[in-house]
């Protein structure tokens, strides 16, 4: 049996592209900062499992955020649920503690955030893969009501 192809997916608004681009300068942002935290850990004697720890996070946090771009370019609303947790869990503690260089990487990624929930984002998402119906709604119409026209 042949395998069926993909659906074409309707093309991307803008700001679902600016924001796939906004989070693959983020994840590399990160896999930069993760390693100058690691080659500042081999040049240092004092502090040393502080530095390779968030060397560590930053360069697997990036990897996840690029795994998560692929399904958010397919338009999967798990990646992009994902990716927004993401950045609240990780981009507002930087921002509030106001780290000087990954300040900045928090700011762009709260952007690329702001741009996966806005009206064309949220109206493409819903025409590629329409939310489904609640569970209860879903068992009520499939319940015989003898209140129920018929």
């Amino acid at each position: 049996m042949a395998r069926q192809p993909r659906p074409a997916l309707p093309p991307k608004p803008l700001t679902i592209r600016a924001a796939i681009a906004v989070e693959v300068l983020v994840s590399v942002l990160f896999l930069i900062a993760g390693g100058s935290f690691l080659i500042s850990a081999g040049a240092q004697e004092i502090d040393r499992a502080g530095l390779i720890g968030l060397g560590v996070l930053l360069g697997a946090l990036a990897v996840i955020q690029l795994v998560l771009v692929l399904g958010l370019r397919r338009g999967k609303r798990g990646a992009r649920e994902l990716l927004t947790t993401i950045g609240f869990v990780v981009g507002i503690p930087i921002l509030v503690r106001r780290t000087p260089g990954l300040s900045v990487v928090s700011a762009v990624m709260l952007l690329g955030v702001l741009l996966m929930w806005v009206p064309t984002s949220t109206a493409w998402f819903q025409q590629i893969s329409p939310t489904p119906q609640n569970k209860w709604v879903r068992l009520a119409s499939r319940t015989v009501s003898p209140f129920r026209k018929r």
